[in-house]
């Protein structure tokens, strides 16, 4: 395995990065947005205990994002201040591009999301969004702290970003997506390469 691929997954989904949140947070509790939290992990945990080879269990991950995570907006947000310079006609396919760079990484650490039970710490209002802290117990390699940003919507929620052991992942993806868009002076076509990458972690 490429060493530098290795490093570059472990920043994103097990490194420690420590954000303080853009607004104040106003402890409470939404019931609502802690059910759908209970709904995303429970979706999470039954994929990983499947037992499913990495690419089909790649599939199945980018089809929970797709449903449950915005996705565009995590991608729009990661590319910083390039995002006003990524060509239009390769939008659509750099959102696709970075669902699987997503789901490829769930795929990877799918260990952690094994377990018996997910378990609501708590949930506050955070502006225009809801915080959901919760944990995951039981099998697995001793419990994994996940943390849920969700948008309010007309039908719902729509996950924001979501944070694994301290790590958010569109911040994460910020950091990543910028170190490469700098070091090749803009040109797009390095960090499209990367997240094609992905296709071949488990070869």
């Amino acid at each position: 395995m490429n060493a530098k691929l290795k490093i570059s997954r472990r920043q994103l989904l097990l490194g420690i990065i420590l954000v303080p949140l853009a607004s104040a947070v106003v402890y409470g509790k939404d019931q609502a947005a802690e059910d759908y939290v209970k709904k995303i992990g429970g979706e999470a945990m039954a994929l990983a205990a499947r037992g499913l080879s990495p690419k089909p269990l790649r599939q199945e991950f980018d089809g929970l994002l797709g449903r449950h995570v915005n996705m565009r907006n995590i991608a729009n947000f990661a590319l910083g201040p390039y995002q006003k310079k990524i060509p239009a006609a390769r939008k659509d396919e750099f959102y696709k591009l970075v669902q699987s760079y997503a789901a490829a990484l769930f795929a990877w650490y799918a260990d952690d999301f094994k377990g018996t039970d997910i378990k609501i710490i708590s949930s506050a209002n955070q502006g225009a969004f809801v915080l959901v802290e919760s944990s995951i117990d039981g099998k697995g390699i001793g419990g994994t702290n996940l943390k849920w940003r969700l948008q309010k919507t007309s039908s719902g929620y729509r996950v924001a970003d979501v944070n694994v052991k301290s790590v958010w992942m569109a911040i994460s993806m910020k950091k990543r997506f910028g170190d490469v868009l700098n070091k090749s002076k803009g040109d797009f076509d390095p960090l499209f390469a990367e997240l094609r990458e992905a296709d071949g972690w488990w070869n």
